[in-house]
């Protein structure tokens, strides 16, 4: 006990002088076998070099957590037991603090004490954020929701006066709560108001005022510029959500599509139609951008526009953007970590066409032909879309490892481009920008029918092994993919 004493004492004395901060527990029942967690919805975005979730090992009933924060910060500790959530504790850190908590347990139920510098901020309390959404299947007005969102807004509010007066925390704590508290409320009901319309559509196009009203009505409680607030998961993540779904919204909201282009792009209908067919995402995304943001929450959306371009993998125009934001925003701390990834992008935007890309369109009608001009060789065939996310998420993370595992090993690639034949240039310049070496086809409606009538095509993507003997087999690896299962059953067809 002493020694734990001493470390504590190490610590508070180093946080005090840094941008540490620590947690340190323990548990009584330190038999038990527990997974423990931090979520910190900083996301990467707002401090790139900081992990979303991080796994914290407890060693006989025991763990440290030491963290950096830049700032006053929320983050939820969960213990889990069997999978199960044995307790999820908000935990507010800034520099310098160091808290340290003790697990009791009690007929089944957890017992949290806390002590330690930053003691009066992290005291157990519960929020909660939960709507069931299922409650609400026919709903084509917000009134329901509405109403219990509020319910839940006003427990919550109940919840932190209470605890301001039970324990007496610190302004930091007061502030930042406050903007969760705000914001919580619109970004749940945005995304469940915007992921409502595919469900009852007709109702939901008639009733559209009263979606949209509604969602002015939050705003003027959480307003949608807020640069104080940047410090707030949940106001961030409204913000994500409203880069999302801004774009797809102007365009169909836009029944003349002559007044959209003039509106939007300022231009006649010919070269305004064709730069938005030829960028759907990124440049629709900078011109939400630049006609709802400013200052710093405008900063941050270029940067949600970035990595929403690096993740799908929809990299269209991003040179010229990314130009844009660091003229606007010279000493942005972002531009450590997206100087080097746009970069990056940018030289492999140039790669060229390499004897090793072949490929093939409209000649291919059916699978048996496939099967046919494939005769002889283990192929693994890769069925896809330019348009697919899974897709583009699946080749990156798996394509170049599996290329590397089986260099040399006889293993032939085939990548068939499904609903593609509009989308010629961005299916070639994809291929090249993930440096997909292999044959490629951009199939036909009758290509791809014939394939889903003979292999029972269920997702995109999906994996086939292809025999020399001209037999097949789906890959057994799942989705997403289990790379170490497919990698497994392609050895066995290479034997």
């Amino acid at each position: 006990m002493k020694k734990i004493f001493l470390f504590v004492t190490f610590i508070l004395s180093l946080n005090a002088f840094s941008q540490n901060a620590t947690i340190i527990g323990t548990f009584e029942r330190g038999e038990v076998k527990r997974k423990l967690s931090l979520s910190r919805p900083l996301l990467r975005t707002q401090f790139p070099e900081v992990n979303d979730v991080e796994d914290i090992a407890v060693d006989k009933g025991t763990f440290i957590a030491a963290l950096t924060v830049h700032q006053p910060e929320i983050m939820y500790l969960t213990s889990y037991i069997n999978d199960s959530v044995e307790f999820k504790q908000p935990i507010f850190l800034k520099a310098g603090y160091a808290i340290t908590i003790d697990c009791k347990t009690k007929n089944g139920i957890p017992l949290l004490t806390i002590a330690g510098k930053g003691a009066q901020d992290n005291q157990p309390w519960s929020l909660s954020d939960n709507i069931n959404f299922n409650n609400y299947p026919k709903d084509t007005l917000p009134v329901r929701v509405l109403a219990d969102l509020q319910i839940v807004a006003n427990k919550n509010l109940q919840a932190f006066n209470q605890y301001i007066t039970l324990h007496h925390p610190s302004a930091d704590f007061i502030k930042s709560w406050n903007f969760e508290l705000q914001y919580t409320p619109i970004r749940i009901y945005y995304i469940y108001a915007k992921q409502r319309k595919p469900y009852v559509r007709q109702a939901y196009n008639r009733n559209k005022k009263s979606w949209d009203d509604s969602i002015d009505q939050l705003l003027i409680n959480a307003p949608l510029m807020n640069e104080a607030a940047l410090t707030s998961s949940s106001y961030r993540l409204f913000l994500k959500m409203f880069l999302i779904f801004s774009k797809p919204q102007v365009w169909e909201d836009e029944a003349d599509k002559v007044e959209f282009i003039k509106n939007w792009y300022g231009d006649g209908r010919d070269t305004g139609s064709r730069s938005f067919f030829n960028d759907e995402n990124n440049i629709p995304n900078q011109k939400v951008i630049e006609r709802h943001f400013t200052g710093k929450v405008k900063e941050y959306m270029y940067v949600q526009l970035f990595e929403m371009a690096l993740e799908r993998g929809k990299v269209s125009n991003i040179d010229a953007i990314y130009t844009d934001f660091s003229k606007a925003y010279p000493f942005s701390p972002f531009k450590k970590v997206y100087d080097k990834l746009i970069a990056a992008v940018i030289e492999s935007l140039k790669r060229p066409i390499n004897d090793k890309m072949i490929f093939e369109s409209g000649n291919i009608k059916t699978w048996a032909e496939i099967l046919e001009k494939f005769k002889g060789k283990t192929v693994l065939l890769d069925m896809w879309g330019t348009w697919c996310g899974p897709c583009r998420d699946e080749i990156k993370m798996h394509s170049a490892a599996i290329k590397s595992y089986f260099k040399d090993k006889g293993l032939y690639y085939l990548y068939i481009a499904n609903q593609d034949e509009a989308n010629i240039k961005a299916w070639k310049s994809l291929i090249t920008y993930y440096n997909l070496e292999g044959h490629h086809i951009l199939a036909t409606k009758e290509l791809t029918d014939d394939i889903d009538k003979n292999i029972q095509l269920k997702f995109y993507p999906t994996y086939v092994i292809i025999h020399k003997n001209g037999s097949f087999e789906l890959s057994k690896a799942g989705a997403p993919m289990n790379r170490e299962i497919l990698i497994a059953q392609i050895e066995e067809a290479l034997k």
